[in-house]
């Protein structure tokens, strides 16, 4: 009798393991409100020129730290509650989930696995960004709105982790180098990939978007200011500042740019 009761456990475990998306979104409020947020979030990326047909969010699920809620390979233009999968922290589909998805969620696995401060990543191929990664010049913050680069963002540099042989596809395709990415972010938010793109990270979907934003536009501007003469950046004591006042306002521009996406739906 108790052998067939540890059974029964052992099986009911499984099924509550195995509960889809859809499901979680109706058992719980907090999984439906992240899941809804991360298709506006892939909205609002494209239409702020973070991602393109490429690129992706993801967001760690609320009712299980372990695993992380991420949408299936489709351009993030498209991505509607449907297309959301769940993984774990090895970048494996749950819940039998067998539809194709984005080769470099192991960037997700990676930093949502070994920094539990950030529950929301992104990574992207944004144009401005990329200049910053392949002459070695290091992105700054120039302004308050971008206070969170710190120091600096730091650069991965694929070939220092890829073996035996260093010519990769650029892609980070496995768990080994996912955890290389994470570890060259450090303690930072936003992290260059050389020829590539960047990752950005932060506690929320908003505010990972907002960094998003900022890191592009803040790489913009410093390019511009470069080419003038010697830039001011700011300080370490300014950015430190300058994050803690304006990550409190977040919710002006997530404001703004819901409505507009939901305007051109």
């Amino acid at each position: 009798m108790k052998r067939l009761f540890m059974v029964v456990i052992f099986i009911v475990a499984i099924q509550a393991h195995a509960a889809s998306v859809q499901e979680q979104m109706e058992q719980n409020p907090a999984v439906k409100l992240a899941v809804e947020e991360l298709v506006i979030a892939n909205h609002i990326l494209y239409d702020q020129n973070a991602v393109d047909g490429y690129g992706h969010i993801s967001v760690r699920n609320p009712a299980n730290p372990n695993t992380f809620f991420l949408a299936r390979s489709v351009a993030p233009s498209v991505v509607k509650v449907e297309d959301i999968m769940e993984f774990d922290m090895d970048g494996k589909a749950l819940n039998g989930d067998t539809r194709v998805a984005y080769g470099e969620r192991f960037i997700h696995s990676g930093i949502l696995k070994n920094r539990p401060d950030i529950n929301s990543v992104i990574h992207g191929h944004a144009s401005p960004i990329l200049s910053y990664g392949l002459t070695g010049v290091t992105l700054k913050p120039v302004y308050h709105m971008s206070a969170f680069l710190g120091e600096g963002a730091p650069i991965f540099e694929i070939r220092n982790f890829a073996k035996p042989n260093p010519d990769t596809d650029m892609f980070i395709s496995n768990s080994d180098l996912g955890d290389a990415l994470s570890q060259t972010m450090g303690l930072q938010y936003f992290v260059l990939m050389r020829g590539h793109g960047y990752a950005a990270g932060a506690d929320s979907i908003k505010k990972a978007v907002f960094r998003t934003v900022y890191a592009i536009q803040n790489a913009s501007i410093q390019a511009e200011a470069m080419k003038m003469g010697q830039v001011q950046y700011l300080t370490p004591g300014e950015a430190a500042t300058s994050k803690e006042t304006i990550e409190k306002t977040i919710g002006r521009p997530w404001q703004l740019w819901t409505e507009r996406v939901k305007k051109s739906q």
